[in-house]
């Protein structure tokens, strides 16, 4: 046994032994409130409504528990007596044992609950000479004294908490009321408010239209708590979501792993694509969300090239007409591979496109101008840079100059004029490295990819412009 758990074990025998003298005092001294069989009756209301409010509590964050507990609580302090009242808080108390794997904290709570009514029920009885109070009539006074209590009531509960949990986990006072505070104030604030309209209601009209004003009160909480669980519910949905996403995308990002063990250029050309992108992207002002799947296309847009030989992706002379076949054929390929994957239709669409250009002279589908979603004219114009800036089998590499001049001859005919003026912005003033993409890799870009993912649901409905291109032209489908 640690030194806390026995401090603990003190602690809760000390005060074991306060509520048993708290209770000798109650029946020797049981105030001015006389014992008769409808108190007794009340009181055993008031302990099955407190019972029945404790059942349906929500616990709405860390360190916010909806519940109307303490209401029947506060009506046994005013109306029953000493005895009868913290024999509801103890019944109270003792209700959520079941819950507890520890005998010393079932026991403190349940002192706990009873020391707090006791010292309740002694303000409010201290009040009731001095503020001439008629337990059977509404009155000021009456209003009074039940607020008294319910202030002790609520400061004494969580002062002996904080005893509680300065003892056993040696939390610090200081740290534990900064942070217990704004919740405790707010259930005080519903005892106060709530609680002192119900006593008033009982004064008048007795314990039935107590007990009936309670049936829509529990209404309310089983409600709220079925809306709670349903929002936790959804949640657990989207985390969920989130975890197979991940997953899906770390599936994707291995293949083109996979294909780099084919062809060494695949993976380093995919990572200086995504990051001109996602530059380019950062340069136009795009929201969020398109910024981040335009990244993510960029990162995949080689993908379809895993069902290319090896001989075509390395081949160092022209290609004959089957060999650019599989070429023109893997935008579709890759495309189609991320269709299957959640979440990623709209980056499968941007991918599909990437190769059409602006006269109708691309593949796979031959679409031209508008028909082309925008942003696969924005990774269009990153993928021929980069590739011209590289080093490839058939020819060599271009510096980052003649690749834009290059470009700009291509500027309204192939290639979108607009988006290579902004990937010429985007380099100026950037150093070699960047310019020739050596500067990233694809696992610090897929990292990027990772962390920044906010693909959900219908967010990029818009970005690959689809609906138009298949409305205008059938074969862009």
């Amino acid at each position: 046994m640690s030194l806390a758990e026995r401090d603990y074990r003190v602690l809760t025998v000390v005060l074991a032994l306060c509520a048993g003298i708290a209770v000798a005092y109650a029946a020797l001294f049981p105030g001015p409130t006389p014992a008769s069989t409808a108190v007794i009756r009340d009181a055993i209301v008031f302990a099955v409504l407190a019972i029945i409010a404790d059942e349906m509590s929500v616990e709405v964050s860390d360190r916010v528990t909806l519940s109307a507990g303490n209401l029947p609580i506060l009506l046994a302090i005013m109306f029953t007596g000493r005895i009868p009242a913290i024999g509801v808080a103890v019944i109270v108390g003792l209700w959520g044992a079941w819950r507890e794997s520890s005998r010393e904290v079932v026991v403190y709570n349940a002192a706990n609950y009873l020391v707090s009514a006791f010292v309740a029920a002694l303000a409010f009885d201290a009040l009731l000479g001095p503020l001439d109070v008629d337990l059977n009539s509404l009155t000021v006074g009456l209003l009074l004294a039940g607020a008294v209590a319910a202030v002790t009531w609520e400061a004494t509960n969580l002062s002996l908490l904080s005893v509680g949990m300065r003892v056993k986990y040696r939390r610090a006072f200081a740290a534990f009321w900064r942070e217990e505070m704004p919740p405790f104030l707010r259930s005080l604030g519903v005892l106060l408010l709530l609680g002192l309209a119900i006593a008033a209601l009982y004064a008048a009209a007795g314990i039935i239209a107590v007990a009936l004003l309670f049936v829509p009160l529990f209404a309310s909480q089983y409600m709220f708590k079925l809306l709670v669980r349903e929002r936790e519910h959804v949640a657990r949905q989207t985390e969920l979501s989130d975890q197979y996403l991940e997953m899906n995308i770390g599936l994707a990002a291995a293949m083109v792993v996979l294909l780099d063990s084919k062809d060494e250029y695949t993976a380093q050309h995919s990572a200086a694509v995504a990051m001109y992108c996602r530059d380019m992207a950062t340069a136009m002002g795009l929201p969020e969300e398109k910024a981040e799947a335009l990244h993510l296309a960029g990162l995949l847009h080689d993908l379809g090239k895993v069902g290319v030989p090896d001989a075509v992706l390395r081949k160092a002379k022209s290609l004959d007409e089957e060999e650019w076949e599989y070429i023109r054929q893997h935008p579709e390929k890759g495309a189609e591979v991320l269709s299957h994957l959640a979440a990623y239709q709209e980056v499968a669409d941007i991918v599909r496109y990437h190769h059409e250009r602006l006269d109708g002279s691309g593949y796979p589908n031959g679409i031209r101008g508008e028909a082309i979603p925008e942003l696969s004219k924005v990774l269009a114009v990153a993928d021929s840079y980069h590739a011209m800036t590289s080093d490839r089998p058939y020819r060599g590499a271009r510096s980052s100059f003649e690749a834009l001049k290059e470009l700009r001859m291509m500027a309204g005919t192939t290639l979108d004029a607009g988006y290579i003026e902004v990937l010429a912005k985007v380099l100026r003033d950037k150093d070699l490295a960047y310019r020739d993409g050596s500067s990233t890799d694809f696992m610090g870009e897929y990292e990027r990819g990772r962390i920044n993912l906010r693909l959900r649901g219908k967010a990029l409905a818009d970005v690959s412009g689809l609906s138009a291109v298949r409305q205008e032209d059938p074969a862009a489908g």
